[in-house]
């Protein structure tokens, strides 16, 4: 396999272990627990008990951010050092910080310090307000935005993950009417997400303001090899224009779709999902062309 047609995708959040692709791979075990080790005196003690099959954690929303990430860190760090070395990567929201670990951006410890203040500025900026997500599909964007507007709905889209794929952020309340009124307007599927920050939406602007001021003095370092924005689909090149995105990536709507679109321009051909899910692999059948996208217990290691 080129190296130049190979990217690492970086998910968000788990929702399970169920199937935990990553045990089959070489060398993970071990990282992951190095991972687990260090995350645990670093952010939280209570990480040191993490097992798939006992304390997931999976019902707190910051372990759970940081499971995903020691996860995604660990598969990327374990298909490296069996020769695999992909020319460009992408994370799916927050899966930023995983993509940043993965092209030597920022050390892992880095990348759990800015899971952590992310966290708790978005946390400050929403008060005692409830919020959530709702991913929809079967609806156009257009659909979309006439339920918004036509029952004035505090909700935005936030990522678009195919064409009748959407992601929505807003207040809870008005998340919920969105859920119910989407089923009646024809949509295939609604699910909560099961969120309580609305993630890249406007509503998050001064919280992700504050972030900026505590990651300031933060080291990250130019990538070692391509970052594409879910943002604008850009390349991140310099740590400026990282420090920018991870901004950004807090308060400004994503599109999913557009990004592997970008990928395949820039002639990637061979996907691998670096994360304890499947989510985005299943995903990619809303995509054409001429690609491969492996979850991690489904990628051919004997390609070497």
């Amino acid at each position: 396999m080129s190296d130049n047609q190979l990217a690492f995708i970086f998910p968000a959040f788990t929702s399970d272990y169920t199937n935990h692709p990553g045990h089959g791979i070489p060398g993970f075990a071990l990282q992951f627990d190095t991972f687990l080790r260090t995350a645990s005196n670093k952010v939280d003690p209570l990480l040191k008990e993490f097992t798939f099959t006992g304390n997931t954690f999976l019902e707190d929303e910051l372990l759970t951010q940081y499971l995903t990430y020691i996860y995604s860190c660990a598969s990327a760090s374990a298909l490296r050092n069996l020769g695999f070395s992909p020319s460009m990567n992408a994370g799916y929201s927050m899966g930023i910080y995983a993509s940043l670990f993965d092209a030597g951006s920022v050390s892992f410890e880095t990348g759990l310090e800015l899971i952590r203040l992310a966290f708790q500025s978005l946390k400050m900026a929403i008060s005692s307000a409830s919020f959530g997500m709702v991913s929809v599909i079967g609806l156009s964007g257009r659909d979309i935005h006439h339920l918004i507007d036509q029952y004035d709905l505090r909700v935005e889209i936030t990522n678009q993950n195919a064409s009748p794929s959407f992601v929505l952020s807003g207040f809870l309340d008005d998340v919920m009417a969105f859920m119910k009124l989407a089923m009646e307007e024809g949509a295939l599927h609604t699910r909560d997400l099961g969120v309580s920050i609305p993630y890249h939406a406007s509503f998050l602007k001064e919280g992700a303001k504050h972030f900026g001021k505590l990651i300031s003095s933060l080291e990250i370092k130019q990538p070692e090899n391509k970052i594409i924005s879910m943002i604008d689909q850009t390349l991140l090149l310099t740590p400026s224009i990282i420090r920018q995105e991870l901004i950004n990536n807090l308060y400004y709507p994503l599109n999913w779709f557009r990004t592997k679109q970008v990928m395949l321009e820039h002639q990637v051909s061979v996907f691998v999902e670096c994360g304890p899910s499947k989510g985005l692999t299943k995903n990619s059948k809303f995509v054409e062309g001429n690609f491969r996208f492996y979850s991690l217990n489904s990628f051919p290691l004997n390609q070497i």
